[in-house]
């Protein structure tokens, strides 16, 4: 039996790769280079993100992670660790799906 490797795998999705695409994702509304981009740094304070940067990040991480973001997340995380944090629990797969 083969596995078809086309699905993506929540469980096999790395932290580290998820942290990446997330500060790439960032560094496109913010004047902040993606390699520069800590998950420590705050999108507002830090990153300057406004309310409208948000909505569109927010919009841009569930097209690329193929994810819905709740609401009440998306007002909760406010450091990109946190929102790291935020796609890797929304990528893991729950039971019984």
């Amino acid at each position: 039996m083969s596995i078809n490797s086309s699905l993506p795998c929540a469980s096999a999705v790395a932290r580290d790769s998820v942290a990446e695409e997330v500060k790439k994702i960032a560094a496109e509304f913010s004047t902040v280079a993606a390699g520069e981009i800590g998950e420590d740094h705050n999108v507002f304070n830090d990153l300057g993100f406004d309310s409208l940067d948000v909505v569109e990040f927010t919009m841009e991480l569930e097209e690329h992670f193929d994810i819905s973001v709740p609401d009440e997340l998306g007002e909760q995380a406010k450091t990109i660790g946190q929102i790291v944090d935020g796609v890797m629990k929304l990528l893991t797969p729950r039971d019984g799906r």
